[in-house]
């Protein structure tokens, strides 16, 4: 994924110990995707170290413990409003409440991602979208405020093993904090060594086929990554298979068959529009969120002939130093 123009690795797609790794968390509520009352920080743990949820969290409150130490936290992200001071949705001094939803648009807040050593935080991408950056190319600090611990904690998360990241939310004013625990890993074998160029074969497929119009829907595209040399040994093939996909683009454009006085090709998104809004999961699966209530207000809406009919879907993406330009795949819009 994109974050501000900055090329980082999902935490699903078999980050290494120096890349910038995307800690990247959904919150959702009833089916829809919201926005955290207030987002207290988050924290990395190694997974080997605290097999039990007892080693980290404290029984009588449901928060992390008030006894940790520098040592076991590997790094700490908080929310940049709240560097400083503790940040437990308490009252700024103008009487409004320290918390995450009152600042949504604030930029001292929510800044535009920069790599630097010094690590503000959380970064809100979209409505309950947030992610925290790892980057194993800085020696990397971050601030632990909880539980009237004041900690600098330099990142550790720097081998490869399997960790925790521990999300300290409140989700409605009147609830109380709780801690969310999600998983990842860090590995090496992403560096490789082979004797030959590898021979990728990429297949793709649109899985969307009709929509109604009206709809907002995920267009997903999915992607089939084998192997073809034959001296490579199967773990080596299988590792390579994993290979994400990278600068996700997609081309979107009406198709206007037997018409005269319309052009048969009309473009409704081009790549450069697109370009760091895909989202490619743990299996190279590309979503596009695509609204088709905003298809009628494009500028050329009016060589659309119609928002229902037959729209055809280029992808472009990169494997390696290999670009792939795949499609047209076509769908319905009804």
């Amino acid at each position: 994924m994109q974050l501000n123009g900055y090329e980082l690795s999902d935490r699903h797609n078999r980050p290494s110990v120096t890349q910038k790794v995307a800690l990247r968390t959904f919150f959702i509520n009833a089916g829809a995707h919201v926005d955290p009352y207030d987002i207290s920080g988050v924290t990395v743990f190694s997974k080997l170290d605290n097999l039990s949820p007892t080693s980290l969290i404290d029984s009588s409150t449901g928060l992390l413990k008030n006894t940790l130490t520098a040592s076991q936290i590997k790094m700490a992200f908080g929310v940049s409003g709240g560097v400083g001071v503790p940040h437990d949705g308490g009252l700024n001094d103008d009487g409004s409440y320290r918390v995450t939803s009152n600042y949504l648009t604030s930029t001292e807040w929510f800044p535009s991602y920069v790599p630097t050593t010094e690590a503000s935080g959380v970064y809100r991408i979209g409505v309950g979208d947030y992610v925290c950056v790892l980057d194993g190319q800085l020696d990397l600090s971050g601030a632990y405020y909880f539980n009237s611990s004041s900690l600098e904690v330099e990142n550790s998360a720097s081998a490869i093993l399997d960790y925790l990241d521990a999300w300290t939310v409140k989700f409605a004013q009147a609830s109380e904090y709780q801690v969310m625990m999600n998983g990842f890993s860090l590995y090496n074998d992403t560096f490789q060594a082979i004797t030959e160029p590898i021979l990728f074969t990429v297949t793709n497929r649109l899985v969307n086929k009709h929509i109604n119009l009206g709809s907002q829907i995920d267009l997903k595209v999915t992607t089939d990554i084998t192997i073809q040399n034959r001296g490579l040994e199967e773990a080596t093939k299988a590792i390579l298979e994993e290979s994400a996909l990278r600068n996700a683009q997609f081309k979107l454009q009406k198709v206007n068959e037997g018409t005269v006085n319309l052009p048969s090709r009309v473009t409704i998104l081009d790549y450069t529009d697109t370009s760091g809004t895909i989202t490619v999961t743990s299996d190279n699966t590309m979503l596009y969120d695509l609204n088709t209530q905003t298809i009628a207000t494009e500028s050329n809406a009016s060589e659309l002939g119609g928002t229902t009919g037959t729209y055809a879907l280029t992808c472009a993406y990169s494997i390696l130093d290999q670009n792939y330009v795949q499609g047209p795949f076509y769908f319905m819009i009804k």
